[in-house]
C-alpha cells in the first residue's frame, strides 16, 4: 500500500467512525465500507492469481450492493428535500442523502478507476461527445411517453438539492458500480478468453445492462424500455470511451431533467 492510499484510507477511517458518532450512518454499514475498501483494494493489485481475483470479486460485489442499499429498520440518512403530495398528509417524494451510498462510490472510483490497457478499444472523442449531448435528452424523450410524464417544474431550491445527491450519491456510485466494478471487470475477463474485439466490447456491454434493468425496473412493465435504452447508452458511453465521467454526466442529466422539469417519482 503506497501513501496516497494509506491517507485515504486512514481518511476514510476517521470519516466513517465521525459519521457513526453523530447518527448519520448505521453501524453495520461502516464495518461493510471498511470491508469494501479493503477488497477493493486488493482487486486492483496487478498480477493477482486469476481465481483469487475471482474470489475477491463475487465477495465484493454482493459486499457493496448491500452496503448500499442497506438501511436498519429505525434507521434514516440526513433528509435533503421532501415534494409535498397532493393532499395533506404524507409527502410524495422523500431524498435522503445515502451516506453508504456515496462512500462506496468514492471507494469504487478511488480504487478501480480505470487504466487504460494498450490493446483497450477508444473510438474517437467526437463519438463520446456526442453521446453524453444527445443521450440525456433520447432517454427523457422515451421515458415522456412509455411512463406518462408530464411537465411539472421545481422551485430552484429543490433543483439545487437534488443536483448535488444525484450528483454525488446517485449518479457517481450507480456508475462506479456498474462501469468500473462490472464492465470494466467483464471485459477484463472476456478478454483473457477471447481476441475477439466486438465479443470483449458487447458482451459486457449487454450483460451490465440486464442488471441496470433488473435492478431498477425489474424485467416487467413499461419502464424496462426506458430503463433498457438508458442503461445501454450508460454503458456505450463507457465503451467508447473507457472514461468513467462519461456514463456519469449522462446520467446525472436524465436524473436531473426528469426530476427538474417533470412529474416526479414514477
Amino acid at each position: 500500500m503506497n501513501k496516497k492510499e494509506f491517507a485515504a484510507g486512514l481518511v476514510l477511517a476517521v470519516v466513517i467512525a465521525m459519521l457513526v458518532m453523530v447518527g448519520w450512518l448505521p453501524l453495520a454499514n461502516a464495518v461493510g465500507l471498511l470491508g469494501v475498501a479493503c477488497l477493493a483494494w486488493f482487486f486492483r493489485k496487478e498480477g493477482l492469481h486469476r481465481w483469487i481475483k475471482i474470489g475477491v470479486f463475487l465477495c465484493l460485489v454482493p459486499l457493496v450492493f448491500w452496503v448500499a442499499t442497506y438501511r436498519p429498520e429505525g434507521f434514516s440518512y440526513p433528509l435533503a428535500l421532501s415534494l409535498p403530495g397532493n393532499t395533506e398528509g404524507a409527502p410524495c417524494f422523500e431524498l435522503f442523502v445515502n451516506l453508504s451510498k456515496a462512500i462506496v462510490g468514492f471507494c469504487l472510483l478511488f480504487f478501480l478507476w480505470p487504466r487504460l490497457r494498450s490493446d483497450e478499444f477508444i473510438a474517437s472523442p467526437i463519438y463520446s461527445f456526442l453521446a453524453a449531448l444527445l443521450a440525456p435528452a433520447l432517454i427523457v424523450a422515451i421515458a415522456i411517453p412509455v411512463l406518462e410524464l408530464h411537465w411539472q417544474p421545481k422551485p430552484v431550491a429543490q433543483m439545487a438539492a437534488f443536483a448535488m445527491v444525484n450528483l454525488f450519491v446517485i449518479a457517481s456510485a450507480e456508475e462506479a458500480f456498474m462501469r468500473l466494478l462490472l464492465q470494466q471487470s467483464l471485459r477484463n475477463a472476456v478478454a483473457k478468453v477471447s481476441a475477439h474485439r466486438w465479443l470483449q466490447e458487447l458482451f459486457p456491454l449487454l450483460v451490465v445492462t440486464v442488471i441496470f434493468v433488473a435492478i431498477h425496473a425489474g424485467l416487467s412493465g413499461a419502464a424496462v424500455w426506458v430503463y433498457a435504452v438508458a442503461g445501454f447508452l450508460y454503458g456505450l458511453s463507457y465503451t467508447l470511451s473507457n472514461n468513467i465521467l462519461y456514463p456519469i454526466m449522462i446520467h446525472f442529466w436524465v436524473n436531473q431533467l426528469h426530476f427538474s422539469l417533470l412529474s416526479y417519482p414514477l
